[in-house]
């Protein structure tokens, strides 16, 4: 089953130098089409670079078109990339540590040890067998590192906070820019619960008495959330990159923590990154696990992971909505997602459907309608390797600078029944 629909041209026609006017039409409600007036708030605001110095820009400029290429080149030669990567580096480190050594001892080693015995004619033959002596053993040091560590990516991963407030996600953000809005079925909740929260007082205050256009007013999310359960996150749509989970979720530059503190966010993606070396351990550090219903179920079911408020985002659609990816259309797959939805009814989570508006819009794709030879080849490589293989362009390697706004709502989940807040 598909759910499609085609938004106007007007709302996907932004410019690079729109972020602006999209900020405004934002305060006077609407958000890509989207009315929120009291449905909804930006947490944080993005940073403003058109009124700064012109030097100023230029560096904000460069440090965007940086982390945003290398944000794409990693996700697609990851693991070849890291594999390339650390040859590279343990090479030119133990070349040149090796030569700092053999230079200090080489007439000691040649005079005692006769090096001609065993066929070494020069010292650099001796310097680069030591080389690879030194990188089989690393190898194989992580070899039992990873056997050691093995399906960590179905039991939580290793999540480090550090990693997720790196500034540079700041500026990946603000390229596009990318926002993270907050629902008032959230707070919608807390009242059901007998918290009492006058929601659309707190709302106007906020915004009226606001001291910091760049923050969200977060005091009453942060302490009435409640904390007993997990929540699993349905993301839609998957786009070419999935550009809008991994910032609104694995990162902490639209401020998913500044209202959620104690929530600790999981995204959910293919268990085929996890195979690359060294790849999987960096996609870990950021909250990554494995989109498996071992990985799933260990993080929603209290028993098994011992504690709550877990955060688990998963971007539904996969590969299939990938290959449907493009401007001023969104094409949602919920076929076959039941699974899903069954395993909210069997931990007791909570459900939030999550949209991000704009997220189709950051790339082209060449025509592949379903029935054409370039579809046929793209399905049956997905059904081989599980990995979408969607032709698409830009400005070269770099997005669009289209907005995406990331909006969720809230519906709560019993093991016998659920029921959706409107």
């Amino acid at each position: 089953m598909l759910i499609k629909s085609t938004s106007s041209s007007s709302s996907s026609s932004y410019s690079a130098s729109s972020s602006s006017s999209s900020s405004s039409s934002s305060s006077n409600g609407y958000i890509n089409d989207v009315k929120l007036n009291d449905n909804g708030e930006v947490i944080l605001k993005r940073r403003e670079y058109s009124n700064t110095k012109y030097l100023y820009y230029l560096f904000t400029e460069f440090f965007q078109n940086t982390t945003v290429y290398l944000y794409v080149m990693t996700f697609l030669f990851s693991g070849l990339f890291c594999l390339f990567l650390l040859f590279i580096i343990s090479y030119i480190i133990m070349n040149n540590l090796l030569i700092m050594l053999l230079n200090t001892f080489n007439i000691y080693i040649i005079n005692n040890y006769k090096l001609s015995i065993i066929n070494i004619n020069s010292i650099n033959e001796l310097q680069y067998l030591m080389i690879i002596i030194i990188i089989i053993t690393l190898f194989i040091l992580y070899i039992i590192y990873w056997l050691w560590d093995w399906d960590s990516e179905n039991h939580g991963g290793h999540p480090k906070q550090f990693i997720r407030y790196l500034k540079l996600w700041e500026y990946l953000a603000d390229y596009f820019p990318i926002h993270l809005v907050i629902s008032k079925e959230f707070i919608k909740f807390n009242k059901i619960h007998n918290y009492h929260i006058n929601y659309h007082s707190y709302l106007m205050n906020s915004i009226i008495n606001n001291k910091n256009d760049n923050h969200f007013n977060n005091e009453l999310i942060n302490e009435n959330l409640s904390m007993d359960v997990n929540y699993l996150v349905g993301f839609h749509p998957h786009g070419i990159l999935a550009t809008g989970a991994f910032i609104n979720f694995a990162t902490e530059a639209t401020g998913f923590s500044k209202v959620f503190p104690k929530f600790k966010p999981y995204l959910a993606i293919l268990k085929t990154h996890f195979i690359a070396p060294f790849y999987r351990d960096f996609l870990m550090l950021f909250g990554m696990i494995a989109a498996t219903k071992k990985g799933l179920y260990y993080l929603l079911d209290k028993n098994s992971c011992k504690q709550t408020g877990n955060f688990v985002v998963v971007v539904l659609g996969g590969a299939s909505e990938a290959l449907d990816s493009r401007p001023g259309t969104y094409v949602m797959h919920i076929n076959q997602r039941f699974g899903f939805f069954k395993l909210a009814l069997q931990t007791g989570s909570y459900l939030v459907p999550c949209i991000s508006f704009g997220e189709q819009s950051l790339y082209h794709q060449v025509p592949n309608e379903k029935g054409s030879w370039i579809r046929w080849l793209q399905d049956k490589f997905t059904s081989i390797s599980t990995v979408a293989l969607p032709i698409f362009y830009a400005r070269g390697p770099f997005p669009y600078r289209k907005p995406v706004y990331t909006v969720g709502m809230l519906i709560i989940t019993l093991k016998s029944c659920s029921f959706l807040l409107l």
